[in-house]
Protein backbone atom coordinates (compact mmCIF):
# COMPACT_ATOMS: atom_id res chain seq x y z
CA UNK A 1 0.00 0.00 0.00
CA UNK A 2 2.85 2.33 0.88
CA UNK A 3 4.54 1.73 -2.50
CA UNK A 4 1.24 2.31 -4.34
CA UNK A 5 0.68 5.54 -2.43
CA UNK A 6 4.18 6.77 -3.22
CA UNK A 7 3.65 5.93 -6.92
CA UNK A 8 0.44 7.98 -6.96
CA UNK A 9 2.27 10.89 -5.34
CA UNK A 10 4.97 10.65 -8.00
CA UNK A 11 2.42 10.69 -10.82
CA UNK A 12 0.61 13.65 -9.24
CA UNK A 13 3.87 15.53 -8.86
CA UNK A 14 4.69 14.86 -12.51
CA UNK A 15 1.26 16.17 -13.62
CA UNK A 16 1.61 19.28 -11.49
CA UNK A 17 5.11 19.92 -12.84
CA UNK A 18 3.75 19.71 -16.41
CA UNK A 19 0.68 21.95 -15.86
CA UNK A 20 2.43 25.34 -16.02
CA UNK A 21 4.17 24.29 -19.23
CA UNK A 22 0.89 23.11 -20.77
CA UNK A 23 -0.88 26.30 -19.81
CA UNK A 24 1.97 28.37 -21.19
CA UNK A 25 1.69 26.55 -24.50
CA UNK A 26 -1.85 27.84 -25.08
CA UNK A 27 -1.73 30.94 -27.35
CA UNK A 28 -2.97 34.26 -26.06
CA UNK A 29 -3.18 35.72 -29.56
CA UNK A 30 -3.75 34.14 -32.96
CA UNK A 31 -3.35 35.96 -36.27
CA UNK A 32 -4.64 34.51 -39.57
CA UNK A 33 -3.74 35.77 -43.06
CA UNK A 34 -4.82 34.48 -46.47
CA UNK A 35 -2.86 34.45 -49.72
CA UNK A 36 -3.75 37.18 -52.21
CA UNK A 37 -6.12 38.83 -49.73
CA UNK A 38 -5.84 42.23 -48.03
CA UNK A 39 -7.77 40.88 -45.02
CA UNK A 40 -6.51 39.27 -41.85
CA UNK A 41 -7.90 38.36 -38.43
CA UNK A 42 -6.05 39.59 -35.36
CA UNK A 43 -7.52 37.98 -32.29
CA UNK A 44 -11.26 38.56 -32.73
CA UNK A 45 -10.91 41.49 -35.13
CA UNK A 46 -11.31 41.25 -38.90
CA UNK A 47 -9.20 43.99 -40.43
CA UNK A 48 -6.98 44.87 -43.38
CA UNK A 49 -3.29 43.94 -43.29
CA UNK A 50 -2.62 47.54 -44.27
CA UNK A 51 -5.44 49.83 -43.05
CA UNK A 52 -4.43 52.44 -45.62
CA UNK A 53 -4.45 50.26 -48.73
CA UNK A 54 -6.50 47.31 -49.93
CA UNK A 55 -3.84 46.76 -52.62
CA UNK A 56 -1.49 45.29 -50.01
CA UNK A 57 -2.03 41.53 -49.90
CA UNK A 58 -0.20 38.47 -48.60
CA UNK A 59 2.01 37.21 -51.42
CA UNK A 60 4.36 34.31 -52.04
CA UNK A 61 7.93 34.18 -53.31
CA UNK A 62 9.90 30.98 -53.76
CA UNK A 63 7.39 29.14 -51.60
CA UNK A 64 7.65 31.61 -48.74
CA UNK A 65 4.91 33.88 -47.40
CA UNK A 66 5.71 37.60 -47.61
CA UNK A 67 3.89 40.58 -46.12
CA UNK A 68 4.37 43.95 -44.37
CA UNK A 69 4.81 42.66 -40.85
CA UNK A 70 4.49 45.80 -38.70
CA UNK A 71 0.80 45.33 -37.84
CA UNK A 72 1.27 41.71 -36.84
CA UNK A 73 4.40 42.27 -34.72
CA UNK A 74 2.81 45.22 -32.92
CA UNK A 75 -0.28 43.09 -32.22
CA UNK A 76 1.96 40.64 -30.32
CA UNK A 77 3.46 43.53 -28.35
CA UNK A 78 6.63 43.97 -30.40
CA UNK A 79 8.02 46.88 -32.40
CA UNK A 80 9.09 47.48 -36.00
CA UNK A 81 11.36 50.44 -36.74
CA UNK A 82 13.20 51.86 -39.69
CA UNK A 83 17.04 51.65 -39.62
CA UNK A 84 18.32 54.54 -41.74
CA UNK A 85 21.97 53.39 -41.57
CA UNK A 86 21.22 50.19 -43.47
CA UNK A 87 18.03 51.28 -45.24
CA UNK A 88 16.40 48.31 -43.51
CA UNK A 89 14.02 47.42 -40.68
CA UNK A 90 14.41 46.11 -37.13
CA UNK A 91 11.75 43.82 -35.60
CA UNK A 92 11.82 43.32 -31.84
CA UNK A 93 9.81 40.98 -29.59
CA UNK A 94 10.44 38.84 -26.50
CA UNK A 95 13.91 40.37 -26.06
CA UNK A 96 14.91 39.29 -29.58
CA UNK A 97 15.95 41.66 -32.38
CA UNK A 98 15.97 40.89 -36.11
CA UNK A 99 17.44 43.28 -38.69
CA UNK A 100 16.75 42.92 -42.43
CA UNK A 101 17.92 44.85 -45.47
CA UNK A 102 16.28 45.05 -48.90
CA UNK A 103 17.35 42.18 -51.19
CA UNK A 104 20.01 41.03 -48.71
CA UNK A 105 20.50 37.21 -48.50
CA UNK A 106 21.09 37.31 -44.75
CA UNK A 107 19.55 38.88 -41.63
CA UNK A 108 20.93 39.70 -38.17
CA UNK A 109 19.28 37.83 -35.30
CA UNK A 110 20.49 39.38 -32.04
CA UNK A 111 23.57 40.50 -33.98
CA UNK A 112 24.34 37.10 -35.50
CA UNK A 113 24.17 36.66 -39.25
CA UNK A 114 21.58 34.10 -40.41
CA UNK A 115 20.88 33.02 -44.02
CA UNK A 116 17.48 33.83 -45.57
CA UNK A 117 15.55 31.69 -48.06
CA UNK A 118 13.93 34.87 -49.41
CA UNK A 119 15.19 38.41 -48.71
CA UNK A 120 13.09 41.43 -47.75
CA UNK A 121 11.45 43.05 -50.81
CA UNK A 122 9.84 46.40 -51.61
CA UNK A 123 6.40 46.49 -53.23
CA UNK A 124 3.61 49.08 -53.32
CA UNK A 125 5.78 51.33 -51.11
CA UNK A 126 5.77 48.67 -48.40
CA UNK A 127 8.46 46.38 -46.97
CA UNK A 128 7.59 42.71 -47.46
CA UNK A 129 9.41 40.28 -45.17
CA UNK A 130 9.37 36.45 -44.94
CA UNK A 131 6.71 35.75 -42.30
CA UNK A 132 7.93 32.36 -41.05
CA UNK A 133 11.58 33.40 -40.66
CA UNK A 134 10.78 36.57 -38.72
CA UNK A 135 7.97 35.08 -36.64
CA UNK A 136 9.77 31.92 -35.55
CA UNK A 137 12.97 33.78 -34.74
CA UNK A 138 10.91 36.10 -32.53
CA UNK A 139 9.54 33.12 -30.61
CA UNK A 140 6.19 32.80 -32.38
CA UNK A 141 4.58 29.71 -33.91
CA UNK A 142 3.72 29.57 -37.61
CA UNK A 143 1.46 26.98 -39.27
CA UNK A 144 -0.01 26.58 -42.76
CA UNK A 145 -3.70 25.79 -43.32
CA UNK A 146 -3.67 24.37 -46.88
CA UNK A 147 -7.40 24.02 -47.53
CA UNK A 148 -7.95 27.79 -47.62
CA UNK A 149 -4.29 28.85 -48.07
CA UNK A 150 -4.11 30.62 -44.73
CA UNK A 151 -1.01 31.37 -42.65
CA UNK A 152 -1.62 31.19 -38.89
CA UNK A 153 0.76 32.85 -36.43
CA UNK A 154 0.40 32.50 -32.65
CA UNK A 155 2.27 33.21 -29.43
CA UNK A 156 1.78 29.61 -28.30
CA UNK A 157 1.42 26.10 -29.66
CA UNK A 158 -0.97 25.34 -32.53
CA UNK A 159 -2.54 22.03 -33.45
CA UNK A 160 -1.83 21.78 -37.15
CA UNK A 161 -4.59 19.18 -37.55
CA UNK A 162 -7.35 21.49 -36.33
CA UNK A 163 -6.43 24.83 -37.87
CA UNK A 164 -9.64 25.03 -39.89
CA UNK A 165 -11.65 25.00 -36.65
CA UNK A 166 -9.91 28.10 -35.29
CA UNK A 167 -12.33 31.02 -35.04
CA UNK A 168 -9.74 33.26 -36.73
CA UNK A 169 -9.52 30.95 -39.73
CA UNK A 170 -13.31 30.62 -39.96
CA UNK A 171 -13.80 34.39 -39.77
CA UNK A 172 -11.19 34.98 -42.46
CA UNK A 173 -12.73 32.38 -44.77
CA UNK A 174 -16.16 33.93 -44.30
CA UNK A 175 -14.80 37.40 -45.02
CA UNK A 176 -12.75 36.51 -48.07
CA UNK A 177 -14.85 33.83 -49.77
CA UNK A 178 -17.16 35.34 -52.39
CA UNK A 179 -20.81 34.74 -51.52
CA UNK A 180 -23.25 33.51 -54.10
CA UNK A 181 -25.34 36.33 -55.43
CA UNK A 182 -28.88 36.40 -53.98
CA UNK A 183 -30.15 37.78 -57.30
CA UNK A 184 -29.80 35.69 -60.45
CA UNK A 185 -31.03 35.81 -64.05
CA UNK A 186 -32.31 32.96 -66.22
CA UNK A 187 -33.19 33.56 -69.88
CA UNK A 188 -34.80 30.63 -71.71
CA UNK A 189 -37.86 29.32 -73.53
CA UNK A 190 -40.62 27.49 -71.67
CA UNK A 191 -42.90 24.94 -73.35
CA UNK A 192 -46.34 25.59 -71.87
CA UNK A 193 -49.73 24.02 -72.45
CA UNK A 194 -50.82 27.35 -73.94
CA UNK A 195 -47.73 27.74 -76.15
CA UNK A 196 -43.98 28.29 -75.95
CA UNK A 197 -42.84 31.52 -74.29
CA UNK A 198 -39.36 33.04 -74.04
CA UNK A 199 -38.78 34.77 -70.72
CA UNK A 200 -36.22 36.58 -68.63
CA UNK A 201 -36.61 35.51 -65.00
CA UNK A 202 -34.84 37.36 -62.19
CA UNK A 203 -34.88 35.29 -58.99
CA UNK A 204 -34.43 37.17 -55.72
CA UNK A 205 -33.59 35.27 -52.53
CA UNK A 206 -35.64 37.29 -50.06
CA UNK A 207 -34.19 35.34 -47.13
CA UNK A 208 -30.73 36.75 -47.78
CA UNK A 209 -30.17 39.66 -45.34
CA UNK A 210 -28.28 41.57 -48.02
CA UNK A 211 -31.42 41.94 -50.14
CA UNK A 212 -33.90 44.80 -50.11
CA UNK A 213 -36.70 45.44 -52.62
CA UNK A 214 -38.18 48.91 -52.99
CA UNK A 215 -40.81 50.62 -55.08
CA UNK A 216 -39.64 53.92 -56.51
CA UNK A 217 -41.68 56.90 -57.73
CA UNK A 218 -39.74 58.62 -60.49
CA UNK A 219 -38.31 61.97 -59.41
CA UNK A 220 -40.18 61.49 -56.11
CA UNK A 221 -43.25 63.13 -57.69
CA UNK A 222 -46.45 62.00 -59.34
CA UNK A 223 -46.90 62.84 -63.00
CA UNK A 224 -43.13 63.15 -63.49
CA UNK A 225 -42.28 60.27 -65.87
CA UNK A 226 -38.65 59.55 -66.62
CA UNK A 227 -36.75 57.46 -69.15
CA UNK A 228 -35.88 53.94 -68.05
CA UNK A 229 -32.24 54.60 -68.83
CA UNK A 230 -32.18 57.52 -66.38
CA UNK A 231 -34.09 55.55 -63.75
CA UNK A 232 -31.55 52.72 -63.90
CA UNK A 233 -28.55 55.06 -63.96
CA UNK A 234 -29.74 56.83 -60.81
CA UNK A 235 -30.85 53.71 -58.94
CA UNK A 236 -27.76 51.78 -57.89
CA UNK A 237 -30.00 48.70 -58.07
CA UNK A 238 -29.04 45.20 -59.22
CA UNK A 239 -32.40 44.71 -60.92
CA UNK A 240 -35.23 47.03 -62.01
CA UNK A 241 -38.62 46.39 -63.63
CA UNK A 242 -41.58 48.61 -64.41
CA UNK A 243 -44.30 48.52 -61.75
CA UNK A 244 -47.84 49.96 -61.69
CA UNK A 245 -50.00 50.58 -64.72
CA UNK A 246 -50.50 54.29 -65.29
CA UNK A 247 -52.60 56.59 -67.44
CA UNK A 248 -49.95 57.18 -70.11
CA UNK A 249 -52.30 59.06 -72.45
CA UNK A 250 -53.73 61.39 -69.80
CA UNK A 251 -52.52 64.81 -68.80
CA UNK A 252 -51.87 63.40 -65.35
CA UNK A 253 -49.99 60.11 -65.67
CA UNK A 254 -50.91 58.74 -62.28
CA UNK A 255 -50.36 55.13 -61.17
CA UNK A 256 -53.28 52.74 -60.90
CA UNK A 257 -53.82 51.02 -57.56
CA UNK A 258 -51.59 51.35 -54.52
CA UNK A 259 -48.03 52.65 -54.55
CA UNK A 260 -46.19 52.71 -51.22
CA UNK A 261 -42.61 54.00 -51.10
CA UNK A 262 -40.47 53.64 -47.97
CA UNK A 263 -43.53 52.95 -45.84
CA UNK A 264 -45.51 55.96 -47.11
CA UNK A 265 -48.42 55.85 -49.53
CA UNK A 266 -47.68 58.17 -52.43
CA UNK A 267 -50.80 56.93 -54.16
CA UNK A 268 -53.64 54.77 -52.87
CA UNK A 269 -56.72 53.61 -54.72
CA UNK A 270 -58.29 50.35 -53.62
CA UNK A 271 -59.55 47.76 -56.08
CA UNK A 272 -56.81 45.86 -57.88
CA UNK A 273 -54.29 43.22 -56.90
CA UNK A 274 -51.24 44.34 -54.93
CA UNK A 275 -47.94 42.98 -53.69
CA UNK A 276 -46.67 44.22 -50.34
CA UNK A 277 -43.17 43.69 -48.98
CA UNK A 278 -42.36 44.14 -45.30
CA UNK A 279 -39.22 45.40 -43.61
CA UNK A 280 -38.28 41.74 -43.04
CA UNK A 281 -38.80 40.84 -46.74
CA UNK A 282 -42.08 39.01 -46.16
CA UNK A 283 -44.29 39.16 -49.26
CA UNK A 284 -48.05 39.63 -49.06
CA UNK A 285 -50.70 39.53 -51.78
CA UNK A 286 -54.27 40.80 -51.87
CA UNK A 287 -56.52 43.76 -52.64
CA UNK A 288 -56.12 45.70 -49.38
CA UNK A 289 -58.88 48.33 -48.88
CA UNK A 290 -56.64 51.09 -47.56
CA UNK A 291 -57.79 54.13 -45.60
CA UNK A 292 -55.38 56.66 -44.08
CA UNK A 293 -56.33 58.20 -40.76
CA UNK A 294 -55.14 61.53 -39.44
CA UNK A 295 -55.31 61.09 -35.66
CA UNK A 296 -54.31 63.18 -32.68
CA UNK A 297 -51.36 61.93 -30.64
CA UNK A 298 -50.86 64.79 -28.16
CA UNK A 299 -52.75 63.29 -25.23
CA UNK A 300 -55.78 65.57 -25.52
CA UNK A 301 -59.29 64.53 -26.51
CA UNK A 302 -58.94 62.00 -29.32
CA UNK A 303 -59.85 63.32 -32.80
CA UNK A 304 -59.52 61.66 -36.20
CA UNK A 305 -60.22 62.32 -39.87
CA UNK A 306 -60.10 59.64 -42.59
CA UNK A 307 -58.89 59.72 -46.20
CA UNK A 308 -60.29 57.06 -48.52
CA UNK A 309 -57.69 57.64 -51.25
CA UNK A 310 -54.21 59.19 -51.46
CA UNK A 311 -53.31 61.81 -54.09
CA UNK A 312 -56.16 60.83 -56.42
CA UNK A 313 -57.37 63.85 -58.39
CA UNK A 314 -60.92 62.62 -58.90
CA UNK A 315 -63.30 64.11 -56.32
CA UNK A 316 -66.99 63.34 -55.87
CA UNK A 317 -69.76 63.03 -53.30
CA UNK A 318 -68.67 60.84 -50.41
CA UNK A 319 -64.98 61.15 -51.33
CA UNK A 320 -62.06 62.03 -49.02
CA UNK A 321 -58.49 62.33 -50.36
CA UNK A 322 -55.14 62.89 -48.67
CA UNK A 323 -52.84 65.13 -50.72
CA UNK A 324 -49.11 64.97 -49.96
CA UNK A 325 -46.05 66.69 -51.50
CA UNK A 326 -45.79 63.74 -53.91
CA UNK A 327 -48.82 65.29 -55.64
CA UNK A 328 -46.92 68.57 -56.10
CA UNK A 329 -47.39 72.02 -54.60
CA UNK A 330 -51.16 72.26 -55.11
CA UNK A 331 -54.33 70.58 -56.37
CA UNK A 332 -57.56 71.86 -57.85
CA UNK A 333 -60.93 71.32 -56.22
CA UNK A 334 -63.47 69.77 -58.61
CA UNK A 335 -66.24 69.05 -56.09
CA UNK A 336 -67.26 71.27 -53.16
CA UNK A 337 -66.06 70.27 -49.72
CA UNK A 338 -63.51 71.18 -47.09
CA UNK A 339 -59.75 71.00 -46.59
CA UNK A 340 -57.84 70.37 -43.37
CA UNK A 341 -54.17 71.41 -43.50
CA UNK A 342 -51.37 69.90 -41.43
CA UNK A 343 -47.87 71.43 -41.22
CA UNK A 344 -45.03 69.73 -39.33
CA UNK A 345 -47.55 67.26 -37.88
CA UNK A 346 -49.71 70.03 -36.39
CA UNK A 347 -53.22 70.97 -37.58
CA UNK A 348 -53.10 74.56 -38.82
CA UNK A 349 -56.32 75.38 -40.69
CA UNK A 350 -59.72 74.16 -41.86
CA UNK A 351 -61.77 75.80 -44.60
CA UNK A 352 -64.65 75.17 -46.95
CA UNK A 353 -63.72 75.03 -50.64
CA UNK A 354 -65.63 75.14 -53.90
CA UNK A 355 -65.09 73.68 -57.38
CA UNK A 356 -62.38 75.52 -59.34
CA UNK A 357 -60.46 76.57 -56.25
CA UNK A 358 -56.72 75.82 -56.02
CA UNK A 359 -55.42 74.53 -52.70
CA UNK A 360 -51.73 74.63 -51.71
CA UNK A 361 -49.98 71.53 -50.38
CA UNK A 362 -47.32 72.41 -47.79
CA UNK A 363 -43.88 70.92 -48.53
CA UNK A 364 -43.60 69.90 -44.88
CA UNK A 365 -47.13 68.63 -44.41
CA UNK A 366 -50.29 67.48 -46.18
CA UNK A 367 -53.92 68.36 -46.86
CA UNK A 368 -57.09 66.32 -46.33
CA UNK A 369 -59.88 67.09 -48.80
CA UNK A 370 -63.37 65.89 -47.80
CA UNK A 371 -66.43 66.35 -49.99
CA UNK A 372 -69.30 68.35 -48.47
CA UNK A 373 -71.26 65.16 -47.86
CA UNK A 374 -68.42 63.70 -45.78
CA UNK A 375 -68.06 66.96 -43.84
CA UNK A 376 -71.73 66.69 -42.91
CA UNK A 377 -71.49 63.13 -41.63
CA UNK A 378 -72.22 62.79 -37.90
CA UNK A 379 -68.89 61.09 -37.31
CA UNK A 380 -66.85 63.91 -38.90
CA UNK A 381 -64.84 65.40 -36.05
CA UNK A 382 -64.81 69.12 -35.40
CA UNK A 383 -61.56 70.80 -36.38
CA UNK A 384 -59.18 71.91 -33.64
CA UNK A 385 -56.10 73.99 -34.53
CA UNK A 386 -52.77 73.25 -32.90
CA UNK A 387 -53.34 69.52 -32.41
CA UNK A 388 -50.35 67.22 -32.92
CA UNK A 389 -51.33 64.46 -35.32
CA UNK A 390 -49.90 61.44 -37.13
CA UNK A 391 -50.81 59.51 -40.26
CA UNK A 392 -51.91 55.91 -39.76
CA UNK A 393 -52.80 53.77 -42.77
CA UNK A 394 -55.21 50.96 -41.94
CA UNK A 395 -57.56 48.51 -43.63
CA UNK A 396 -61.16 49.69 -43.81
CA UNK A 397 -62.18 46.02 -43.77
CA UNK A 398 -60.40 42.69 -43.73
CA UNK A 399 -58.70 41.69 -46.97
CA UNK A 400 -60.01 38.42 -48.40
CA UNK A 401 -56.48 36.99 -48.55
CA UNK A 402 -55.48 38.24 -45.13
CA UNK A 403 -53.24 41.06 -46.38
CA UNK A 404 -52.00 43.06 -43.37
CA UNK A 405 -50.31 46.47 -43.38
CA UNK A 406 -48.13 45.98 -40.31
CA UNK A 407 -44.45 46.19 -41.25
CA UNK A 408 -45.15 46.80 -44.96
CA UNK A 409 -42.70 49.25 -46.56
CA UNK A 410 -43.34 48.65 -50.26
CA UNK A 411 -46.54 48.14 -52.24
CA UNK A 412 -47.06 47.95 -56.00
CA UNK A 413 -50.24 47.02 -57.85
CA UNK A 414 -51.00 45.25 -61.10
CA UNK A 415 -53.61 43.21 -62.93
CA UNK A 416 -54.88 40.73 -63.61
CA UNK A 417 -53.99 38.31 -60.85
CA UNK A 418 -52.27 35.29 -62.41
CA UNK A 419 -51.82 32.78 -59.58
CA UNK A 420 -53.41 32.57 -56.14
CA UNK A 421 -52.45 29.97 -53.54
CA UNK A 422 -50.69 27.82 -56.14
CA UNK A 423 -53.64 27.73 -58.56
CA UNK A 424 -54.25 29.65 -61.78
CA UNK A 425 -56.51 32.62 -61.12
CA UNK A 426 -58.83 33.39 -64.03
CA UNK A 427 -61.00 36.21 -62.69
CA UNK A 428 -60.23 39.68 -64.02
CA UNK A 429 -59.71 42.79 -61.93
CA UNK A 430 -62.24 45.61 -62.49
CA UNK A 431 -61.12 47.79 -65.39
CA UNK A 432 -58.83 45.10 -66.83
CA UNK A 433 -61.18 43.20 -69.11
CA UNK A 434 -60.00 44.38 -72.55
CA UNK A 435 -58.40 41.92 -74.96
CA UNK A 436 -54.92 43.26 -74.12
CA UNK A 437 -55.48 41.84 -70.65
CA UNK A 438 -56.77 38.51 -71.89
CA UNK A 439 -56.10 37.13 -75.37
CA UNK A 440 -53.74 39.67 -76.94
CA UNK A 441 -50.10 38.57 -77.32
CA UNK A 442 -47.90 41.45 -76.16
CA UNK A 443 -44.75 42.20 -74.14
CA UNK A 444 -45.40 41.81 -70.42
CA UNK A 445 -43.85 41.87 -66.96
CA UNK A 446 -45.04 40.03 -63.89
CA UNK A 447 -44.08 39.48 -60.27
CA UNK A 448 -44.52 36.30 -58.25
CA UNK A 449 -43.50 34.41 -55.13
CA UNK A 450 -42.37 30.79 -54.94
CA UNK A 451 -43.16 28.31 -52.18
CA UNK A 452 -39.56 28.73 -50.99
CA UNK A 453 -40.15 32.44 -50.47
CA UNK A 454 -38.23 33.71 -53.49
CA UNK A 455 -39.40 36.72 -55.45
CA UNK A 456 -39.54 36.34 -59.24
CA UNK A 457 -39.44 39.30 -61.62
CA UNK A 458 -40.48 38.09 -65.06
CA UNK A 459 -40.36 39.68 -68.51
CA UNK A 460 -41.58 38.21 -71.80
CA UNK A 461 -41.31 39.60 -75.31
CA UNK A 462 -44.75 38.30 -76.24
CA UNK A 463 -47.42 36.35 -74.35
CA UNK A 464 -51.13 36.26 -73.62
CA UNK A 465 -52.44 36.44 -70.07
CA UNK A 466 -53.21 32.71 -70.18
CA UNK A 467 -49.61 32.03 -71.14
CA UNK A 468 -48.47 34.24 -68.26
CA UNK A 469 -50.61 32.19 -65.88
CA UNK A 470 -49.04 28.97 -67.16
CA UNK A 471 -45.55 30.48 -67.08
CA UNK A 472 -45.77 31.68 -63.48
CA UNK A 473 -47.06 28.25 -62.38
CA UNK A 474 -44.26 26.53 -64.28
CA UNK A 475 -41.76 28.78 -62.49
CA UNK A 476 -43.12 27.54 -59.17
CA UNK A 477 -45.13 30.58 -58.12
CA UNK A 478 -47.82 30.24 -55.48
CA UNK A 479 -48.85 33.87 -56.01
CA UNK A 480 -48.33 36.09 -59.04
CA UNK A 481 -49.58 39.38 -60.52
CA UNK A 482 -49.30 40.79 -64.03
CA UNK A 483 -47.68 44.24 -64.02
CA UNK A 484 -47.76 46.93 -66.70
CA UNK A 485 -46.70 45.78 -70.17
CA UNK A 486 -46.83 46.78 -73.81
CA UNK A 487 -44.79 49.93 -74.37
CA UNK A 488 -44.09 50.13 -70.63
CA UNK A 489 -42.33 46.75 -70.46
CA UNK A 490 -38.92 47.29 -68.86
CA UNK A 491 -36.31 45.08 -67.24
CA UNK A 492 -32.71 45.66 -66.13
CA UNK A 493 -30.28 43.25 -64.51
CA UNK A 494 -26.68 43.75 -63.44
CA UNK A 495 -25.57 46.05 -66.28
CA UNK A 496 -27.90 44.60 -68.93
CA UNK A 497 -31.07 46.25 -70.18
CA UNK A 498 -33.17 43.23 -71.10
CA UNK A 499 -36.32 45.13 -72.10
CA UNK A 500 -36.41 48.78 -73.13
CA UNK A 501 -39.80 50.51 -72.80
CA UNK A 502 -41.21 52.65 -75.57
CA UNK A 503 -42.25 55.40 -73.15
CA UNK A 504 -41.10 57.09 -69.98
CA UNK A 505 -42.16 55.41 -66.73
CA UNK A 506 -43.68 56.66 -63.48
CA UNK A 507 -42.87 53.83 -61.06
CA UNK A 508 -40.50 50.90 -60.83
CA UNK A 509 -39.68 47.99 -58.53
CA UNK A 510 -35.97 47.86 -57.68
CA UNK A 511 -33.77 45.20 -56.08
CA UNK A 512 -30.71 46.12 -54.03
CA UNK A 513 -27.92 43.97 -52.58
CA UNK A 514 -25.76 45.40 -49.80
CA UNK A 515 -22.12 44.46 -49.26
Amino acid sequence: MKRRFLSLLAVLALILSMAPSALAAQPNLVVAMRYNSPWCVIGDTVTQIDPDSSAVVVMAEAGRTMLPIRRMIEAFGGTVEWVPETNGVRCSLNGISIELEYDAPTALVNGEEVALDVPMRAKNNRSFVPVRFVSENLGLTVEWEPQNQIVVVADGQLDKNSLTSLSQVQKLVEKTTPKASPVTLTSKSYALASGTVSANVITVNMKDPRVSVKSVLTNGKLNAPQSFQSIVANSGAVAVINANFFNSNNTFQDPIGHLMVNGQFVYASTGISSLGITDTNEMRYGRPPVFVRIETVDGGAYRWWDAYEVNMLKQFSGQAVLYTPARGTSFQVTYPGSVLTVVNNVTTSFQMVSAGQTVSIPSNGYVLYSSDTVTNYDFFNQFEAGRTVALRPYLQRDDAEGFQLDGVKTIVSGAPRLVMDGVKYTQLDPGFTESRFTTAVTPRTAVGTTREGKLLLVNVKAASIEQMRDLMLTLGCVDAINLDGGASTAMYYNGQTLATPGRNLTSTLQVFVSE
